[in-house]
């Protein structure tokens, strides 16, 4: 399954106008790859996350092009996404009871819950527990 957004522009109605939430992205990921998303709190992870499945009130889709396997959604269009919602696409929210704990670096958030799940092989030249290779068991 291949997704591709391109320009993707998606706006907040404000009393005071519209705020520009996502103004511009673009991304792909290829069948079999895995894609992460990170930022700071407020960056547009979550209005991301949604603008692909569905639209809340406040939110205004302007511009952009979203595909799944070549197919475009029509994530402009509530009722048309619904063949699609949770058959094709969803998303996997992160809440703030399991979020990352802001002030350890990712780097060794990442390599705990590695080692934890025995996913890392540990570099025979440098002794080091940063992973030279991750490894997930089959599903």
């Amino acid at each position: 399954m291949t997704l591709r957004v391109d320009n993707l522009k998606v706006y907040y109605r404000t009393l005071a106008g519209d705020v520009k939430a996502l103004d511009g992205v673009a991304f792909g990921v290829a069948d079999g790859e895995i894609m992460g998303l990170a930022g700071e709190s407020g960056c547009g992870k979550s209005t991301l996350g949604k603008s692909l499945i569905r639209l809340d009130g406040r939110m205004r889709y302007v511009d952009g092009r979203v595909e799944l396997d070549g197919d475009e959604l029509p994530v402009w269009d509530t009722e048309r996404m619904n063949p699609f919602r949770f058959k094709r696409v969803s998303i996997v929210p992160q809440y703030s009871m399991s979020a990352m704990n802001p002030i350890r670096k990712i780097g060794r958030m990442i390599e705990t819950s590695l080692n934890r799940k025995a996913f890392i092989r540990r570099s025979s030249q440098t002794g080091s527990s940063v992973p030279s290779s991750v490894t997930c068991p089959p599903m």
